[in-house]
């Protein structure tokens, strides 16, 4: 059983409208806050540092079998004829499709609080949300492939809501 004070056995279900339609192997956030001092006239000392810019990032690691089997659903598809834009045929296109994503999938991270024993006698993790991430926008795409171990997809994304505790 998990010691609740601790964040072990975290699981990233991926969530698709509302929908669990993945699980992710690793996850790391990372929120930035660029700064820039602030003078006053006549000094060369800075009085503060006014934070200008925020930047939200998300990576995730899968264990994969098949390519296009693995990854978050949703977050980019590679099921078109065409790689170039067909909006002006009236047709879509890898390219159209990353052009037009404005809302990107969420993630929901847990952290795993203990094991449960269902019904059917199958173990199930008790789960307590930890981070909800919103918008978040495919920003590249990976795999890896190494002898004697098991093959890996890499996804990164920027996210636009930063993460609040509500």
């Amino acid at each position: 059983m998990a010691d609740e004070k601790v964040l072990t056995g975290a699981i990233a279900l991926i969530k698709v409208k509302g929908e669990v339609v993945g699980l992710m192997k690793t996850v790391s956030l990372n929120e930035t806050f660029r700064r820039i001092p602030v003078r006053g006239i006549g000094t060369i000392l800075p009085s503060e540092q006014a934070v200008t810019e925020w930047d939200g990032t998300l990576t995730c690691d899968f264990m994969m079998i098949d390519w296009s089997k693995s990854g978050v659903p949703g977050a980019i598809r590679r099921d078109f004829t065409a790689a170039a834009s067909q909006v002006a045929n009236g047709n879509s296109s890898f390219e159209d499709q990353l052009i037009l994503d404005v809302d990107g999938v969420q993630v929901d991270v847990y952290k795993k609080i203990k094991d449960v024993i269902d019904a059917d006698g199958k173990i199930k993790p008790k789960l307590k949300p930890i981070a909800t991430v919103k918008r978040t926008l495919i920003d590249s795409d990976s795999m890896d492939v190494n002898e004697g171990n098991v093959a890996s997809r890499r996804q990164s994304f920027k996210y636009l809501d930063p993460i609040l505790f509500v």
